[in-house]
């Protein structure tokens, strides 16, 4: 007597009939081998069927990205960039303003706009292209441009950058919602986010051994075109992933109803406090540019140390998760009042030891342990305050929450550029100074916050 295979097997079959053989299956098989990772319960049976492909492009995709996001990153190798072009501070002090929150505010804006889209991969593989051309055009003006006309092209190219980021952000998240089947994304996530870290510790090891030609300062923006080619690269990559139409109706504008719920800011004063937290945390961001401006300033400047503070930020972010996130479970607020104190008196270490002016205040080691220490520190901020939020919230007013405390971020990050500005006026350690301080204000503000955890 015959069976009817079920729908499962018969999926199942269909796929290995596809895509035997594919260089992405293989790496589907890899990470998700066993038959039960090939189940999709919540996406259609068409996805399912090219799920393996799919999981293979997400991957591909995102570790480019990740890897020029590590190459690129603001905090370190732009803030390098600007110090070695002679780009005055007040441009300095609005990368991290500026990445952070053009690329957070349009997510809002625009969402429901995208939900009209039947097919959303074409807005990822869009605003992955005008990243990188943003990033190589950075590097090219890095060629021709010095002083303030490099900060003005180079600003603007970073407006544009995350505007494009935002949109990628949003749109990512829905096509991966119909391609990848749930209990499969993090590992996705994860993968690529690995990939990326072990591939910039590897950059930031060779510039360390003199592997790379240091000496010329042409190099740093050949760096940047390099990591403006990994997002074009990624977008023919993603626009080659099979997405079907999903559902068109359900946006909702998520600014619109962030900007009609903040009456909650005047009900809900343990979310009120956090929010005060969380924006005195910001400073934990916008000090790294300063020291990265310290270090160029204090020693020869050349990429080598550049690349020692890249290779420490890859170490600090590998292995500082792990252990706040055991913390965190815990109690968040003891992260966040933890996490504050070591930024804060990370700055008042780092200010001692430039105004004693010693050996020690001119040497590459130096400021590599400082960024290792901040990245430890503000990476401790971000888990701790992401913990808080969900532990603080529940399953009905999750949502809001968040896009209240998206959108005053959003807003409190371009204020804080304008704050930023006459900070620098006083110099890298003048800058260094007064975020440490708020550091302090930040975790004093922790330590008075409503205990979620339990």
């Amino acid at each position: 007597m015959s069976t009817k295979p079920s729908a499962r097997q018969s999926r199942t079959s269909s796929q290995d009939q596809t895509l035997a053989g594919s260089p992405y299956r293989a790496l589907y098989d890899l990470v998700l081998g066993d038959e039960e990772a090939r189940a999709c319960k919540d996406i259609s049976e068409e996805a399912c069927q090219e799920q393996p492909r799919s999981f293979g492009v997400h991957v591909v995709a995102l570790t480019l990205t990740k890897i020029g996001d590590g190459l690129a990153d603001a905090k370190l190798t732009l803030a390098w960039l600007f110090a070695s072009l002679g780009v005055p501070a007040a441009f300095v002090s609005w990368l991290v303003p500026v990445r952070e929150s053009l690329s957070l505010l349009p997510q809002l804006l625009i969402a429901s706009r995208i939900r009209l889209f039947a097919k959303r991969k074409l807005f990822w593989t869009f605003g992955s292209l005008v990243q990188g051309v943003c990033v190589a055009g950075i590097g090219i003006a890095g060629l021709f441009l010095n002083g303030t006309p490099a900060g003005w092209v180079m600003l603007g190219m970073l407006v544009l950058f995350s505007l494009a980021r935002g949109v990628c952000s949003i749109s990512i998240k829905d096509v991966m919602g119909k391609t990848i089947a749930k209990q499969r994304r993090g590992r996705l996530s994860g993968l690529s986010a690995s990939a990326a870290g072990f591939a910039t510790l590897i950059f930031g090891a060779l510039l360390v051994l003199d592997l790379v030609p240091t000496a010329d300062a042409a190099i740093l923006s050949g760096l940047l075109i390099f990591a403006g080619g990994l997002w074009v690269s990624a977008a023919l990559v993603y626009a080659g992933l099979e997405e079907y139409p999903g559902a068109t109706e359900g946006g909702r504008n998520g600014f619109r109803e962030a900007i009609a719920s903040l009456n909650i800011l005047a009900r809900d004063p343990v979310f009120r406090h956090f929010i005060i937290t969380r924006s005195l945390f910001i400073s934990t961001a916008l000090v790294a540019p300063f020291y990265v401006m310290l270090a160029s300033q204090k020693t020869e400047g050349g990429l080598s140390t550049l690349g020692l503070l890249l290779l420490l930020a890859g170490l600090a972010n590998l292995i500082s998760s792990p252990f706040w996130g055991k913390f965190a479970d815990a109690s968040s607020k003891t992260v966040l009042v933890a996490a504050g104190i070591l930024c804060g008196s990370l700055a008042l270490v780092v200010t001692i030891v430039s105004l004693l002016d010693g050996p020690v205040a001119h040497h590459p080691a130096w400021y590599a342990g400082v960024i290792f220490v901040l990245y430890i520190g503000h990476a401790g901020v971000r888990l701790g305050r992401k913990t808080y939020l969900v532990d603080m919230a529940n399953q009905e007013n999750r949502a809001k929450l968040v896009a209240v405390s998206n959108t005053v971020i959003g807003v409190v990050l371009l204020a804080t550029g304008g704050l930023s500005t006459l900070v620098a006026q006083s110099g890298a350690l003048g800058a260094v100074m007064t975020f440490g301080a708020f550091s302090l204000v930040a975790a004093l503000f922790a330590h008075r916050m409503q205990d979620v955890s339990g």
